[in-house]
């Protein structure tokens, strides 16, 4: 059942309650806690660095959102596309990039739930910058 707003009637039955038959519904999404209503974010334990595609590395920028569907072990169980924004090889990276990461896993109360959190991916042709070189003061 998904997430009703603070002010919202419950419904009182099931019988309320239309259902739709959804690639979602199927799959137990509505299992997985949106990150609004979590006390703790799932975070992800070290940095996630998608590579463009193999030969699509071109200058246009790609930008699309994801969901990400991660369990209480802290392990992606799927990601799917909120909207159909990139490219399907870019798309396909994110996901692959995406599942092989780790998280925190989400927390209600201190308790580890499984939890939804949307994100947004980019690809552009900006290089990163190389991080400053460190140097000591120098002492007159």
């Amino acid at each position: 059942m998904a997430a009703l707003p603070g002010n919202a009637a419950k419904p009182s039955s099931e019988a309320d309650v239309p259902t739709v038959a959804t690639p979602a519904a199927t799959r137990g999404d509505d299992e997985y806690v949106p990150r609004p209503l979590l006390s703790v974010p799932p975070v992800a334990q070290s940095l996630v660095i998608i590579a463009a595609p193999e030969g699509l590395a071109d200058l246009d920028r790609h930008v699309g959102i994801l969901s990400l569907f991660i369990d209480e072990d802290g392990r992606v169980h799927h990601v799917s596309a909120d909207e159909a924004a990139l490219p399907p090889a870019f798309e396909q990276a994110a996901r692959e990039a995406f599942m092989a990461a780790r998280f925190s896993p989400g927390q209600i109360d201190g308790r580890l739930v499984k939890s939804r959190v949307r994100v947004e991916v980019v690809f552009d042709s900006i290089p990163l910058l190389p991080a400053a070189p460190l140097t000591s003061p120098s002492v007159e």
